[in-house]
């Protein structure tokens, strides 16, 4: 859909001038990083040589579609209430949907940025 990230950006921008509530999506998905060990009382009794399977199985893209998405769908596409109607269609909800998934997300798990690099 989009050749670029800078193309994808300025679509993107065009939607969120409508609803910048949109916006904080974005950073939402270019901020987000593995969790760090919660069960720790001591922040630096952090050992990153042991392996913690609960960060193992944290993935990205499960992030999104669990907490972005949720949050997206009142923004834009059918879900949304109220003007501008622009922002109730289908193209751009996809617009949108493929800025934040494509280009917005940065994968910063292991399972995720092992399948991006093998489709490249």
């Amino acid at each position: 859909m989009f050749p670029s990230l800078a193309a994808a950006r300025v679509r993107f921008d065009e939607f969120a001038r409508l609803e910048p509530r949109l916006t904080a999506l974005w950073s939402a998905c270019a901020e987000l990083a593995r969790p760090e060990p919660e069960h720790l009382e001591d922040p630096f009794d952090f050992d990153p040589f042991v392996h913690d399977q609960l960060a193992d199985d944290w993935c990205t893209e499960d992030h999104f579609f669990r907490f972005i998405k949720p949050q997206l769908l009142p923004l834009i596409g059918w879900q949304r209430r109220g003007d501008p109607a622009e922002l109730q269609t289908s193209e751009a909800y996809d617009a949108v949907f493929t800025a934040l998934f494509q280009f917005a997300l940065d994968r910063t798990c292991n399972c995720c940025r092992a399948q991006h690099k093998s489709a490249a």
